[in-house]
C-alpha cells in the first residue's frame, strides 16, 4: 500500500532560493574601502628633488613627513624653497646662514604648535643629499641642522635589492 500525498502537500511549488545581494554588496563596499585606505596611507610621503639623485642603502626605513632639507647639485632647499645657492656658502664657516635661518623659523613655528595644539615638536628633520654630494657640504648642513633645534637627523636613500 502506497502513501498518498494530501492534496495541498500535491499543489506546493518547489521554491527558488535566492541570494540577498544587498548584503554581498555592502560587504565589498566595506572591504574595497577598507583596502583604498590602506593602499593611500603606505605612499611616497617623501618625494626627492628632481635635481638629484639620492643613495642607495640596503636598510629601509619608510619616512615619516618631516621637514626636508634638500642639497642639489646647486641649491639648498627647505620643503622645496630654495634658501640657499652652493655658490653663496663660504668655505671658511661651518654654519650655513640661510638655512639655519629658515630652520630656525621652522623651530619657532613647531614651539608655537606645541604650546597651542599640544603637538609635539620632534626635532626631527630629512636630509636629501645628491649621491655625489661632498662630505664636507653635507657635514655643514648637518652641523647647521642640529644647531637650529633639529638634532634627529634622516638621510633619505633609495632602497636596493
Amino acid at each position: 500500500m502506497a502513501f498518498q500525498p494530501s492534496k495541498s502537500k500535491k499543489h506546493l511549488d518547489t521554491e527558488q532560493g535566492a541570494l540577498n545581494m544587498n548584503s554581498m554588496m555592502d560587504m565589498m563596499t566595506i572591504i574595497l574601502l577598507f583596502l583604498l585606505k590602506s593602499f593611500s596611507t603606505e605612499g611616497a610621503l617623501v618625494t626627492p628633488s628632481e635635481e638629484l639623485r639620492l643613495p642607495t642603502s640596503i636598510q629601509g626605513e619608510k619616512p615619516k613627513k618631516e621637514i626636508n632639507v634638500s642639497v642639489a647639485k646647486e641649491v639648498i632647499m627647505v620643503n622645496d624653497i630654495v634658501i640657499a645657492s652652493l655658490d653663496e656658502i663660504p668655505k671658511d664657516q661651518m654654519m650655513i646662514s640661510p638655512l639655519a635661518f629658515k630652520l630656525a623659523e621652522y623651530a619657532q613655528k613647531e614651539r608655537e604648535l606645541e604650546i597651542e595644539v599640544g603637538k609635539e615638536f620632534t626635532h626631527e628633520i630629512i636630509i636629501q643629499g645628491d649621491e655625489n654630494m661632498p662630505f664636507e657640504l653635507l657635514f655643514k648642513v648637518m652641523f647647521t641642522c642640529s644647531k637650529s633645534d633639529f638634532y634627529k637627523m634622516r638621510l633619505l636613500t633609495i632602497k636596493s635589492g
